[in-house]
């Protein structure tokens, strides 16, 4: 029981780092800190079983907790999986009307994203990456990772980090409109009610999840995109939780009031000095100004009158420049 509270009281810390206090008592954040907070007490949550991480599209505001672990995945792995045989689609390399295991690939993806079809998404899997590991390179790709700073148990195994998969995430946003529209479609197709949706009815929820057992333990997951007034990014991890998919629904609200709380704008950045490079003196009157114009004026035609032929050959360059 004592481990337990002590538990409680670090992960409140660690919101607490990463939730910025402000003046109000009931800003946005510590309300967002006090419903995380809660959930994970009454749930039993920490760093050994949960993970998460929010962005918001506008601002990147980030939120994160556990971000760095690996979690396994199950078939959240799809995600990356289909946005790379769209971006190959998009660039020519792939006919969209191919089959695989003899199923058209516009089906594929159907099956895939929408109904986690397994035995077409390994096929899919298999097609395109022989080693599993290219698979998870370019996975980290979308997310901006360096190839060189990718662990060994993340390249050979089935895991995910919050983190990675917030950059997919973001990658898969940035294209929403485009390359992965289709996508779109199955996402916010996939699992009414359930996961994020059973948090998050009043908005438009494109969303992959996945739950298997590793060595014991049921791992669910959930990432996706909440098309809110703001979208903002999701990705929750847990490991042996009971009603996971119900606790990832709360976790998702509590981010989604989060994320449509009113707060105040940001400061207007203030311009910095701008150093006048004109010869003429600024900010003077228009009629001194004028008269300022007049008097370089009639100091270039003395300094002409000097030369007769340049004078001459100006005057015919102006003569045949176009107007305006």
């Amino acid at each position: 029981m004592r481990r337990r509270i002590l538990t409680i009281f670090l992960a409140a810390a660690v919101l607490a780092a990463a939730l910025p206090l402000h003046a109000h008592a009931d800003s946005a954040e510590d309300s967002l800190r006090a419903a995380l907070t809660g959930i994970m007490e009454s749930h039993g949550l920490d760093e050994s079983n949960v993970a998460f991480g929010y962005r918001r599209t506008t601002d990147w505001r980030q939120i994160w907790y556990n971000e760095d672990a690996l979690f396994e995945s199950a078939s959240v792995y799809k995600l990356a999986l289909n946005m790379y045989y769209y971006e190959q689609e998009a660039a020519g390399n792939i006919a969209p009307d191919a089959v695989y295991g003899g199923i058209p690939l516009s089906d594929c993806h159907r099956l895939s994203l929408q109904y986690s079809d397994n035995d077409v998404s390994r096929v899919m899997l298999d097609a395109a990456f022989p080693d599993f590991a290219d698979y998870k390179r370019q996975a980290a790709a979308y997310a901006g990772i360096d190839e060189r700073a990718l662990s060994s148990d993340y390249l050979y195994s089935s895991k995910f980090s919050v983190r990675i998969m917030l950059g997919v995430l973001q990658y898969l946003y940035d294209s929403a409109d485009t390359t992965f529209a289709d996508a779109m479609v199955h996402l916010k197709a996939a699992q009414p009610g359930e996961y994020f949706k059973s948090g998050i009815s009043e908005y438009e929820v494109a969303q992959k999840y996945g739950y298997d057992t590793y060595d014991g333990p049921l791992y669910v997951a959930t990432v996706g995109i909440v098309f809110a007034e703001e979208p903002f990014l999701l990705a929750v991890f847990t490991r042996g939780v009971a009603g996971a998919g119900n606790v990832i629904g709360e976790i998702a609200r509590a981010f989604c009031d989060y994320n449509d709380a009113a707060r105040e704008p940001l400061p207007e950045p203030e311009a910095p000095p701008v150093a006048c490079t004109s010869p003429m003196t600024p900010d003077v009157p228009p009629q001194a100004r004028a008269e300022e114009i007049a008097a370089a004026a009639a100091l270039c035609c003395a300094a002409l009158a000097r030369f007769p032929g340049l004078s001459g050959a100006i005057r015919l360059a102006l003569a045949q420049s176009p107007p305006g």
